[in-house]
């Protein structure tokens, strides 16, 4: 007992480190230069984001520098894909606003920072809380659609929400809830305040931004554009002059340097919980998604528990450092690649050179117009929309296409930090209504031919034997109408009823329940339930729930190692207790068991 905690303890503090063990093991010198171009290279556009995205969340640009730097070096270190960057990203900031605009009320901005950070720290706590309880492989489904759409309308939030920023418009309350028209109203009523010179940066920086993607696929021109709109602002003269502008950021070391523990009380937990709630579920689909992706593409492959360990410990720790909540982001894991990085060390450099221009330069943000944010933000956002994807799903599912548009509408209409639960919940009925769909089919035999299968509604009656083959997962949802159908076929003088079960997956007892009442009633009226292709595993639940003895052990035939040799003696059992002798060399059974067949008399 004692060996067997130990080793349990061991593997515990040991599996979240095999991913940095093994790239440690394996590192050699020549990955080196590679590593650190990428991470440069990444840093270039991570900085300008970093800063866009905590505008977005409403909080001050240095927040989302210190997310970069502790969850980026975190993420780099634990996650289980080495491209994958973490740190700062569009739709996690755009949840924050939602969430805590709706509960701050009318605080000041020390009371919302409050909210954000103690909203990482409680997201951090529910996926280190998922990892724990292995619930990573919970993300595959959430289908693409659900996601998709959701990012759609929170691109769409984005574009809109930053039309003021673009004209130049001063800050009013947070308007992100209870949704898009609320955005719009807002600023159709300060139409009158536009600024011209805002205007002017704005479009600057969209030009640059534009220019740079059809130069070359690697250019920072996110960080150009900021670069450019500052120097117009500096040349012009324009810096205290009436155009919004970031401002100088403060020193790095302030909260890097000074960690505190976000305090929380029970009350505001479980005012937080649903937004962090709906925070770690997104976070974790959207950096499994991505991390797929990028691994995919190299041949690898990446362990969703162990980007829930990842993910929630870069949080939690976050949270002490001033962090927002963050996750995955595609832009950057994807440029991390393409920037030929080779190890996680990218991620590390990436995280360090952010923290390095942060000290030096931090005096240049006084510069940067938030009119260039929001032409980055308009860019992030467009390609958060997927048209082509949207347009696919609508012509190859209808269902897909109605839970797409929901998840978008609910995104864009209702509350952010509860319209990801729409999608999720509607994925989910729809999944279990699909399963809840009955496979039965009987098997007939035509002429001296092969048995082909024929829905039990076309069949004729008049039979003493039905053979029946059932497929899938017999649980609640299929119980009724699995009642019903036997039922019905007891009233038409069929004595025999054998249940072919080898392509059930699994039986619950609601189930067994039926069949229970369903083999008390045939016998009394004479009849008999007869089970074949029963695999051990269902075996053991059937005998643990007492089926066996209602039916009786001889009617039970489990899977042989012969080809049909179950379904030989449940048909040799059929025509003895309808005292009828039966030559199985006369039964034609299909090539391919797996293809279905059936007996009827």
């Amino acid at each position: 007992m004692k060996n067997i905690l130990r080793h349990s303890l061991t593997d515990l503090l040991r599996k979240p480190f095999e991913p940095v063990l093994t790239t440690a093991r394996h590192y050699r010198g020549s990955k080196l230069k590679a590593d650190l171009l990428a991470g440069i290279t990444v840093a270039a556009v991570e900085m300008p984001q970093a800063m866009a995205y905590a505008y977005i969340a409403q909080v001050p640009p240095q927040y989302g520098l210190y997310t970069s730097i502790v969850q980026g070096i975190l993420g780099a270190i634990f996650s289980s894909n080495n491209h994958l960057a973490s740190g700062p990203t569009n739709t996690q900031s755009l949840l924050v606003a939602a969430t805590a605009a709706r509960l701050m009320g009318h605080g000041d901005g020390a009371t919302y920072l409050q909210i954000v950070i103690a909203l990482t720290l409680l997201k951090g706590l529910i996926q280190l809380a998922f990892a724990a309880a292995r619930l990573g492989n919970l993300v595959r489904y959430v289908s693409e659609s659900v996601i998709i759409g959701f990012t759609a309308g929170a691109g769409i939030l984005i574009a809109v929400g930053q039309v003021r920023g673009f004209l130049g418009m001063p800050n009013t309350e947070h308007v992100l809830s209870p949704g898009l028209m609320d955005v719009i109203a807002q600023t159709l009523y300060h139409l009158d305040q536009i600024d011209s010179r805002a205007v002017l940066l704005g479009v600057t920086a969209l030009a640059v931004l534009l220019a740079s993607t059809w130069i070359w696929r690697l250019f920072p021109g996110p960080l150009v554009a900021l670069a450019t709109s500052a120097a117009v602002v500096y040349f012009a003269g324009w810096t205290g002059d009436g155009v919004r502008v970031i401002g100088a950021l403060p020193s790095p070391g302030d909260e890097l340097l000074h960690p505190t523990l976000p305090l929380l009380s029970i009350a505001q937990i479980e005012a937080l919980a649903p937004g962090a709630l709906a925070l770690a579920l997104l976070g974790m689909i959207e950096t499994v998604a991505i991390g797929k992706s990028i691994a995919s593409r190299r041949g690898e492959r990446i362990n969703a528990n162990q980007e829930f360990f990842t993910q929630g410990l870069a949080n939690t720790v976050g949270s002490f450092f001033g962090n927002i909540p963050g996750s995955g982001s595609f832009t950057r894991s994807a440029l991390n690649a393409a920037a030929g990085g080779q190890t996680r060390l990218t991620g590390v450099i990436n995280s360090l050179t952010v923290l390095v221009v942060f000290i030096f330069f931090r005096d240049a943000a006084r510069y940067i117009p938030q009119a260039g944010l929001a032409a980055i933000l308009f860019v992030v956002a467009y390609g958060l929309v997927d048209w082509r994807a949207m347009a696919r799903i609508a012509r190859t599912s209808r269902t897909d296409a109605v839970v797409c548009l929901t998840s978008l509408a609910s995104a864009l209409l209702l509350p952010l930090q509860y319209a990801i639960y729409v999608g999720v919940l509607l994925n989910i009925g729809l999944y279990v209504r699909r399963a809840s769909e009955l496979h039965i089919a009987e098997m007939v035999r035509t002429g001296t031919g092969p048995f082909v299968e024929r829905p039990i509604a076309d069949r004729r009656g008049g039979q003493k034997v039905i053979f029946l083959q059932v497929e899938g997962d017999l649980f609640f949802g299929v119980a009724d109408e699995l009642e019903d159908q036997l039922q019905h076929l007891s009233q038409q003088g069929v004595r025999v009823i054998i249940l072919r079960m080898k392509r059930t997956h699994w039986i619950d007892t609601t189930v067994l329940r039926v069949l229970e009442r369903f083999a008390q009633r045939m016998q009394d009226i004479g009849g008999q339930v007869i089970l074949c292709g029963v695999k051990p595993e269902l075996m053991q639940v059937i005998a643990s729930f007492g089926l066996d003895q209602t039916l009786g052990r001889q009617n039970i035939f489990e899977t042989g190692f012969g080809i049909f040799t179950s379904a030989k003696r449940a048909l040799q059992r059929a025509r003895e207790l309808v005292g009828e002798s039966l030559d199985l060399d006369d039964v034609d059974f299909s090539d391919d068991e797996s293809e279905g067949w059936g007996f009827q008399i």
